[in-house]
């Protein structure tokens, strides 16, 4: 039913597209962020009076002698997702989404979930989960989202779920029908939870818990020796492939240094209730909190961002209203203490791109899609130079397909070029420009600047505008930020995988394909750097079009 109703919803106008965005709203994985304003807002001034009121404490506090001694005998409060899949969680009944679009409300009601992981089985109690996002993972796993903020992954085995929907007689929807389910709020749901270390796995999973081996046994320079985990800030793992388990320790007193850890299983029980014993190897980082082990989220990735010379070009006119992004290499994604951010963002992955790539200066104008297609879907027509919206994937990937042609038959395009959508990878690394902040220009914390490089819901007039008007980024690329979302080549996945990966452009499969940049319907976080968001690839929208790359 939502994709009929999108469908349908092109044939709209300009002065009204409501259809079409209400539609939307209703779709899973949608970044719609409206319906969840007043109650961020309130969070907001909430976390403002505690933040004074804390600081009132330490003003009132007899010593800094005591205030430490009290912080240490007080455990930190549990991190708490209180959205999941990119929406606020609902208040009163559970959502699932189907893989035909439907959406089912009610109460899921089992009390346990098993979920197979490559480092155990896990049984998890449903008033401890924030979201699933089914077989959308990295390889096709399962995604789960706690209350507490822990991200696993893995298979559930559960073939169906009974959903109280208020009918008198719970309806069973069977596993594989389901695409993600949202949980409601319950009160007082983190009642109970620790608030251990935290460990991030090389898989891209986040754990938080008790671990067990305390204090770790370490070999450095000055030979043995034991640390206490109340001691240690964090301890990053430096070779995934090194048998001697080398490492980085830091300590809260400042105190760093290079060591190996003397243990080839970590003992941990979850803050979530299961106990386990983790090889080391797949351990990437062990913390007392998650910003102290996000991988160099505030620092340039390693070795220079190099300005080579493009290699000879296929043909001048070819290029036209393209720029060459060098070889080089990125951090993509978000690091937790990143305002505004998702779950989908992370972990911050280091992505490494030994070929350069010609992208579109800016997004592909309504005047260029209808001189390779024959057509204009656009609801907002009447200037030509304003981005092609109503454009599906498949759409994008043709338009793709035809320039190549057409270059091709007139001589243009040398062998071995083609144009395409960019990946996701490439998108980030054009769209930072070397940047690790929120967005290409800075962190912006208050959205100051913003206006200046996008056309976004503060000051689009609820439409787009034409492209190159705003300030373009360090590599000279306009809209990156707003105006419309971008296709991207690659199928969706619901993260980064971490550590390091090359851009490698394969065949898009499965029913998601990733959307980037932000559009003028959408507020300020959404057009940060590293905010993904997902669509079906026979979606229109009159927010969403796409640039060209081309590239061997």
């Amino acid at each position: 039913m939502t994709l009929q109703l999108q469908q349908q919803a092109g044939h709209g106008t300009a002065a009204d597209p409501s259809m079409d965005d209400l539609v939307r709203a209703r779709r899973p994985g949608s970044a719609r962020r409206f319906a969840g304003a007043r109650a961020r807002g309130a969070a907001r001034w909430a976390l403002a009076l505690l933040i004074v009121a804390a600081g009132l404490h330490r003003a009132d506090s007899p010593s800094p002698k005591a205030e430490s001694a009290d912080l240490a005998n007080t455990p930190p409060a549990p991190l708490h997702w209180t959205t999941a899949l990119k929406r606020e969680r609902p208040q009163d009944r559970d959502r699932l989404w189907l893989d035909n679009g439907e959406e089912r409300v009610g109460v899921v009601l089992e009390t346990t979930l098993e979920l197979r992981t490559a480092y155990g089985v896990l049984t998890l109690e449903t008033r401890r989960l924030a979201g699933l996002d089914l077989a959308a993972g990295t390889g096709g796993l399962d995604v789960v989202w706690t209350v507490n903020s822990n991200r696993l992954s893995g298979l559930l085995t559960h073939p169906s779920f009974a959903l109280d929907e208020a009918s008198g007689r719970p309806s069973i929807v069977r596993r594989e029908t389901v695409h993600r389910i949202r949980f409601r709020r319950r009160a007082a749901e983190l009642e109970g939870l620790p608030q251990g270390h935290w460990l991030r796995l090389r898989n891209g999973d986040w754990l938080s818990g008790r671990v067990l081996a305390d204090p770790l046994p370490l070999t450095g320079s000055g030979g043995a020796r034991s640390v206490a985990l109340a001691d240690l800030a964090r301890l990053v793992m430096r070779d995934e492939k090194s048998p001697e388990r080398e490492c980085t320790v830091a300590l809260h007193n400042g105190a760093r240094w290079e060591a190996t850890l003397e243990l080839e299983d970590i003992p941990i029980r979850l803050d979530v209730g299961p106990q386990l014993t983790l090889y080391g190897g797949w351990v990437a980082a062990l913390g007392a909190n998650p910003t102290a082990i996000d991988p160099q989220a505030r620092t340039a990735p390693t070795g220079p961002i190099p300005r080579a010379q493009p290699p000879p070009p296929p043909h001048p006119e070819a290029l036209a209203g393209l720029v060459w992004i060098p070889p080089g290499r990125a951090w993509l994604g978000s690091p937790n203490d990143e305002s505004g951010r998702d779950q989908d963002e992370g972990p911050v992955t280091e992505a490494i791109f030994p070929d350069g790539f010609w992208i579109g200066r800016c997004e592909v104008t309504q005047a260029e899609y209808k001189a390779v297609m024959g057509v204009n879907p656009s609801i907002f027509t009447g200037d030509p130079t304003r981005p092609v919206e109503k454009v599906s994937w498949r759409e994008a990937v043709e338009y793709c397909a035809r320039l190549t042609q057409q270059a091709r038959a007139a001589g243009r395009l040398s062998e071995g070029y083609a144009y395409r959508l960019p990946t996701e990878a490439e998108w980030e690394y054009a769209c930072r420009a070397g940047s690790t902040t929120r967005f290409a220009h800075g962190d912006d914390p208050d959205y100051g600047a913003l206006g200046e490089y996008a056309w976004y819901m503060e000051n689009s007039k609820s439409s787009t505008h034409p492209v190159g008007a705003k300030r373009p980024n360090d590599w000279g690329l306009f809209d990156l930020h707003g105006n419309v979302w971008e296709w991207c080549l690659d199928r969706w996945e619901s993260g980064w995988p971490g550590g390091t990966i090359a851009n490698t452009p394969v065949a898009a499969s499965g029913a998601l394909r990733v959307a980037r940049g932000g559009s003028w319907l959408y507020d300020g976080r959404a057009s940060r750097s590293a905010n993904r968001d997902d669509y079906s690839p026979t979606n229109r929208c009159s927010d969403v079009g796409f640039r060209v790359v081309l590239a061997r």
